[in-house]
């Protein structure tokens, strides 16, 4: 309804001028949906680098955590120990972090999209081959760059199965493959504003996390 007075939540409205600024200083909307993710990223990377830094010790340690848990449960079968419960792991970077500024920065391009004569600046100006960021990609592009962007991430970073594991990891591989195919003819009637930050967000994750893996 263009008569309808839009009044987004504070955060959103803080995060919808902040872009529009970015927008003024960029004048190109493709290129300030981008920036704006990888800001937004940056924002919370001390956090990322600790979660990274736990996700690798996990893996290195992991043949030794099943030699002793077989070691225990061999004990255990004779009567010699008990295993105490392993306490619940806390929730991780993605949850506590990543997974909030990911929706309020969906919501807040969600805004733009839906109201589009609030933010005609952004709306209103061809980017790339689209004639406007609030409309689906007419050739379907951007859906294959986004599910591009997290197949990336699967094949570069999914660490080498351990000994008797192969066939496991191989079909848990094949099924995050499935999953993202499956899901990108979905998303060609997602606006392509959402679309540039989900394939910004997939495709920072999956170089940061190459990058500190090969690196660190």
């Amino acid at each position: 309804d263009p008569l309808e007075v839009y009044e987004p939540w504070l955060p959103v409205d803080l995060w919808q001028q902040a872009l529009t600024t970015l927008h003024g200083f960029m004048g190109h909307g493709g290129a300030t949906v981008m920036l704006a993710a990888v800001l937004i990223r940056l924002m919370t990377l001390p956090w990322n680098l600790r979660a990274l830094q736990k996700q690798c010790d996990r893996i290195e340690l992991m043949p030794v955590y099943l030699d002793l848990a077989k070691a225990v449960q061999e004990a255990q079968k004779g009567g010699a120990a008990q295993m105490a419960a392993a306490p619940p792991a806390p929730p991780g970077y993605q949850f506590t972090c990543l997974m909030p500024l990911y929706i309020w920065g969906y919501f807040t391009l969600r805004g733009i999209v839906a109201h589009p004569d609030t933010f005609r600046s952004f709306v209103v100006e061809p980017t790339l081959w689209l004639d406007s960021l609030v409309l689906p990609d007419p050739f379907g592009l951007l859906p294959a760059v986004s599910a591009l962007a997290v197949l990336s991430n699967v094949e570069l970073n999914t660490p080498k199965p351990l000994p008797g594991q192969e066939e496991n990891a191989q079909y848990m591989r094949l099924v995050v493959r499935g999953a993202a195919l499956t899901f990108a003819p979905v998303t060609t009637l997602l606006p392509s504003a959402i679309l540039v930050f989900m394939a910004t967000n997939a495709a920072y994750t999956a170089i940061l996390t190459w990058a500190f893996r090969r690196y660190r």
